[in-house]
């Protein structure tokens, strides 16, 4: 009989069980109430060998009064060793999260001088508003700021942790809070520039009115998705989006390039200093890389909701982009 191709090596949980190192920032037995999901996909470091892996947000989303803590590891950054799925470091972005922020945001990973010394980063643009660059061999933090509107946060400490705004969390009559429920980032990627040294993010401007519902079981219908309240989002003309430039190492904008509504599609940074993205509106577009000055764009008939490619075939470059039903793809 042959043997299996696939062979299970390492497990890593997200939700660490009584007794297992983090379980104290669970209340009760709030751990069982679950969360820290891993719905995108992490970045990998061959010369450190670490994996890093971005983690969801705890269960219920918006009620978490019965999950008193920090509930690690949700709303996280993992540094793992893939061989064995051991947690070299973590760091937590949102702890107690109460408006759905997860952290399952690409995290990127480049070199860069820091305090008069090349470092080993990792930054990620997060769902909660604020961008953050991490030393990726160790996770300590260095620099944290909003790169979106948000009104949840005073700011961060000097370990990253934010200064939560009294009275920001959800109510039963719906308090406004940016960003909203889906982020000022989500799922789509952003791009790293080596040649500019900048980080470039398509971020969503938008608010929401959270609610919170009764959390316990007397509510819970088994088969049914319990999230202890919801959101009614904010649209019209205050939601927006925008293509932003931000100085790696800082987080200092450098330049932004609007857009009409907030976007759901990713970004792409060539050696040739172009960024493709695209638009709700469905143009794709190219940007100069170093001012954000528009080069060309396309109206490709559907919204844009992916990440732009680049790829080569016979010594020829292509760059492509999936919009609708379809899949464009423009020589270089």
């Amino acid at each position: 009989m042959a043997a299996s191709l696939w062979e299970f090596l390492a497990r890593t949980w997200t939700i660490p069980a009584p007794g297992d190192p983090g379980a104290d920032t669970w209340g009760g037995n709030s751990w069982k109430t679950g969360g820290g999901s891993t719905w995108l996909t992490g970045s990998f470091d061959p010369e450190l060998n670490l994996l890093y892996w971005g983690i969801g947000n705890p269960a219920p989303d918006w009620n978490g009064d019965d999950r008193p803590g920090d509930n690690l590891y949700t709303c996280s950054l993992l540094a793992l060793d893939p061989a064995d799925g051991k947690m070299k470091w973590y760091f937590q972005f949102t702890p107690h999260d109460v408006h759905d922020w997860d952290s399952n945001q690409i995290p990127v990973l480049f070199d860069d001088v820091i305090g008069a010394r090349t470092r080993k980063l990792v930054a990620m643009a997060n769902r909660n508003g604020f961008y953050y660059v991490l030393d990726r061999q160790t996770g300590q933090f260095l620099t944290g700021t909003p790169y979106a509107k948000q009104t949840w946060a005073k700011g961060l400490d000097p370990k990253g942790r934010p200064i939560v705004i009294p009275g920001s969390e959800p109510t039963t009559e719906g308090n406004f809070v940016w960003p909203s429920l889906q982020g000022a980032a989500n799922w789509y990627s952003p791009t790293y520039s080596p040649q500019t040294k900048l980080f470039y993010h398509a971020a969503r401007e938008m608010g929401s009115f959270y609610l919170k519902g009764e959390a316990g079981e007397e509510i819970y219908k088994p088969g049914q998705a319990f999230v202890g309240g919801g959101e009614r989002p904010l649209n019209g003309d205050e939601a927006f989006g925008a293509v932003r430039a931000l100085e790696a190492t800082t987080g200092k904008l450098k330049w932004e390039f609007k857009l009409h509504s907030p976007p759901w599609a990713g970004l792409l940074s060539t050696a040739g200093g172009l960024v493709f993205g695209g638009s709700e509106e469905g143009n794709f577009f190219a940007l100069d890389a170093e001012n954000g000055r528009p080069l060309w764009e396309l109206q490709v008939g559907a919204a844009v909701r992916a990440n732009p490619v680049s790829f080569a075939v016979d010594g020829k470059q292509y760059v492509a982009i999936a919009a609708g039903y379809s899949i464009f793809v423009f020589g270089l």
